[in-house]
């Protein structure tokens, strides 16, 4: 018989089947954390996070060699081709997509302890530049 679709983010976690399942709690935790009010809810069948109502961070499992934390603006800001990004990346970790979207990749864990120090702040400077936007 197939598993019951998880109706929570500790569902979720509880039942996901992935490689970097350890590292991805480690960064849930850190989310959780560093932004303790900041609802959790699943979005793209992840844990998300929302600001105003809008998911600004939302988990990938796509990949079954790394995971993702994509790090988005919610439906109100749209993207502007050619725009500078909404923040500077002082620790290197965002891979940005557009001006608005960008995404940190945990491959294994020594990409995890390179990121920990660093992701607090990237995550509270993200949420700062959401809502100014």
């Amino acid at each position: 018989m197939a598993k019951a679709p998880a109706q929570t983010p500790e569902g979720f976690m509880d039942v996901l089947d992935h490689p970097r399942r350890a590292e991805a709690q480690t960064l849930r935790d850190i989310i959780l954390a560093t932004a303790p009010d900041m609802p959790e809810s699943l979005k793209w069948n992840a844990p998300s996070y929302t600001v105003g109502g809008d998911h600004v961070l939302t988990f990938d499992f796509s990949d079954k060699k790394s995971i993702r934390l994509i790090f988005h603006c919610g439906p109100r800001r749209k993207e502007t081709q050619g725009a500078p990004p909404i923040l500077e990346d002082a620790t290197g970790l965002l891979e940005w997509t557009s001006d608005i979207r960008a995404i940190v990749t945990i491959r294994n864990a020594d990409d995890l302890e390179h990121a920990r120090p660093l992701l607090a702040g990237l995550i509270q400077q993200w949420i700062a530049a959401v809502q100014a936007s």
